[in-house]
């Protein structure tokens, strides 16, 4: 048989007993504060989630309508290259008929050219047939000058003479009419030309203009194609994030689905944490009360005595007068405006500030161990608190939570099992709230307090050895 040797300093294993049931008990209340944690946080994160579904749905919601706008605007496009082609065909043959009219404007300067050229022509004959005309005259005039000298044997030649003297005049007048009529025709072909001109001008600029607008009619169907191409890849490219926006859907529905789920089982946990919790602390009660943690039964007469404490102070000042039983049990809670967390005030609350603070902050700074120190009434209102734990509210809720903690009522189920408890004192863990967002796991004995043989509530004193 083999003998375990045992050291000198080892301590008995049943004086850890107590010791080992007390962390079992802070770390059961420590697990049920991380499941309640975990719970809040998959609460947050639910609303997180539901909140990203929304966003998810009106994102497909704006995603059918991009399509139906895509689809639209494809519509829009394609008939406005097929209106723009029908324009573009009716365009072209106007600049066509433009083109050959300015063609014709070309030819018929060209044309009127010709004409002016004819008029110069016409009057230098009209000038030859006048300088003839009046060679002709003066030839007449000698041969009538020949026939009078020649008396009646020239008298048929001066008949012919003065004929064709008459022939000259006549020739004369007509070929100074022709030239009127030219110098008349002259001036219209040259304003005619003048205009003409003016009007090649003005062609060789529209045939600039027609060049351009059929450049640009070519860029604006080339532009429309352009963009009846961008909106088939944006037609491409909904379709695309249609399809990843709804398994993005389907993927939230399978999550929501597994936290739903998940959410149940922690909140079972939790239950069960919560019994465990009640449980352990009925075990870490029972081991003190066994006298079996020397500790915390030091912590338990320490309780007592402030206990006694509290009541004397009360029943010494409703002995003096300064208090009445009334004020004691007021249950009468006046919420304080604007007090978040919320704070209540009885008339109770300005004696107990003045005469029990004192005792509570002595208690604390006496003994290091200690975490907290309070009195309960029945329902759980702190009429008075700690001077740290009693500030003037700033509004911001972690400083409030954390430094204004007289006038709360904290009733928690293990608060409810010890105001019904008729024992000389109950032992329990729980957590102690800090700023709203931590807490510390701490050990807490609940001694009764009476005045006036009257159960007002609880002495409370929070500890850790840790």
């Amino acid at each position: 048989m083999e003998h375990v040797r045992f050291d000198a300093d080892d301590r008995d294993p049943i004086e850890r007993i107590p010791e080992s049931c007390g962390e079992v008990t802070v770390g059961c209340t420590d697990v049920a504060g991380i499941v309640a944690a975990v719970i809040k946080s998959s609460e947050a994160l639910r609303a997180e989630h539901t909140a990203l579904r929304g966003t998810v749905e009106e994102l497909e919601a704006d995603q059918r309508k991009v399509s139906q706008a895509s689809d639209e605007a494809r519509m829009l496009s394609e008939r406005a290259i097929d209106r723009l082609g029908q324009g573009t065909d009716l365009i072209q043959s106007s600049l066509g008929q433009i083109t050959d009219l300015l063609e014709l404007v070309a030819t018929l300067t060209q044309h009127v050219t010709g004409f002016a050229a004819a008029m110069d022509q016409v009057r230098r004959c009209s000038q030859d047939i006048e300088q003839i005309a009046e060679t002709t005259n003066i030839l007449a005039l000698n041969a009538t000058i020949e026939a009078m000298r020649a008396g009646d044997a020239g008298r048929t030649f001066a008949v012919v003479a003065n004929e064709v003297k008459s022939l000259a005049g006549d020739t004369r007048r007509a070929t100074e009419e022709i030239v009127r009529t030219v110098d008349t025709l002259g001036e219209e072909a040259s304003s005619v030309i003048a205009q003409i001109e003016n009007g090649a001008e003005a062609s060789k600029e529209a045939k600039t203009s027609v060049f351009q607008i059929e450049q640009t009619i070519q860029g604006v169907a080339e532009l429309v194609e352009e963009v009846d191409r961008h909106n088939d890849e944006i037609a491409r490219a909904t379709g695309t994030i249609s399809g990843h926006v709804g398994r993005v859907q389907h993927v939230l529905d399978n999550f929501d689905a597994a936290a739903i789920e998940n959410e149940s089982k922690l909140q079972r946990v939790h239950g069960q944490m919560g019994e465990l919790e009640m449980t352990s602390s009925d075990m870490f009660d029972s081991i003190v009360k066994a006298g079996l943690s020397p500790q915390d039964s030091a912590m338990v007469e320490q309780a007592k005595l402030c206990a006694r404490e509290v009541e004397r102070i009360a029943e010494e000042a409703i002995e003096r007068s300064e208090l009445e039983a009334g004020q004691v049990f007021d249950q009468n809670y006046v919420r304080i405006e604007g007090s978040n967390p919320p704070r209540f005030r009885t008339a109770l609350m300005d004696w107990a500030n003045t005469n029990w603070r004192q005792l509570l902050d002595r208690v604390e700074s006496e003994h290091p161990a200690v975490m907290g120190v309070a009195c309960t009434d029945v329902n759980g209102y702190l009429p008075t608190h700690l001077t740290k734990h009693s500030q003037e509210p700033t509004g911001d809720l972690t400083h409030d939570t954390h430094s204004c903690r007289n006038g709360r009522i904290i009733l928690h189920p293990i608060d409810r099992k010890a105001k019904r408890s008729s024992a000389p004192y109950m032992m329990a863990v729980y957590r102690q709230e800090g700023d709203g967002k931590t807490y510390r796991v701490v050990r807490n004995v609940y001694v009764p307090v009476y005045i006036a043989g009257r159960r007002w509530g609880d002495f409370e004193l929070a500890y850790s050895f840790d």
